[in-house]
């Protein structure tokens, strides 16, 4: 009876979305704790209660796996935000742009840095390449360059959590009070979970941040291809 009830994915999706929404409340009444940012919330308390309860990830995958069939339908929605927007994109295209491609090129240079700072093999230096794109990307990418899959799913959710925690913060530390620079930097250094910080923070930061998610991830899939000769020398 147990088992049944453990392996239904009803249990996992109702479970999920519940903390999800509860967290939302939380964060209505506590706005300034990171903590109770949704996907953060819900993220934290699955681990925690499959930690306590020694249920495996298999088990919790009989529901949970549902969601990530929705992570590009919802990547492309963003589109919608960006066309009630798009007076911002043609105004600033250039200094959008030019803002993606130079957070990109850093990125990479950082993760080589790294690498070689801690000597990481080529598999990890791989791994760890993609993981400021959305994971609908990120996957594709690891794979074709000889990555550990699994964990930069992991390192993927990881950076998007640490951007939507500590974004907000950073911005007031380094006095960055454009709508439109505060989107770019979420969206092309924490992909979809930078975002839901952005539409939480306004219309104009969500739309940017939407179009940097998908600019971002076009820009590492082609420059991916031109690293691998780097990273067989470097690793």
């Amino acid at each position: 009876m147990l088992d049944s009830i453990l392996n239904s994915p009803m249990l996992w999706i109702s479970l999920t979305v519940g903390l999800y929404l509860l967290a939302g409340r939380l964060k209505e009444k506590w706005p300034k704790n990171p903590l109770f940012t949704p996907l953060v919330f819900a993220i934290v308390m699955i681990i925690m209660l499959l930690l306590a309860t020694d249920i495996s990830i298999d088990t919790y995958n009989t529901g949970g796996r549902f969601f990530s069939l929705f992570v590009t339908p919802a990547t492309v929605a963003l589109a919608i935000k960006l066309k009630k927007n798009i007076v911002y994109l043609k105004k600033y295209y250039a200094a959008i742009l030019s803002g993606i491609v130079s957070g990109v090129i850093f990125h990479t240079i950082m993760i080589y840095a790294f690498a070689l700072l801690f000597q990481f093999d080529h598999n990890m230096g791989a791994t760890l390449l993609p993981k400021s794109i959305t994971t609908a990307i990120a996957v594709g990418v690891s794979d074709s360059l000889g990555g550990i899959v699994s964990l930069t799913v992991a390192v993927v959710v990881f950076t998007g959590v640490i951007g939507a925690v500590v974004g907000q913060t950073v911005f007031k530390i380094f006095k960055i009070d454009d709508p439109v620079a505060q989107g770019v930097a979420l969206g092309s250094s924490s992909h979809a979970m930078g975002t839901t910080k952005a539409i939480e923070m306004g219309e104009v930061q969500g739309a940017m941040s939407g179009l940097s998610i998908v600019v971002t991830g076009l820009i590492v899939v082609v420059l991916a291809p031109l690293t691998v000769p780097i990273t067989n020398l470097l690793f």
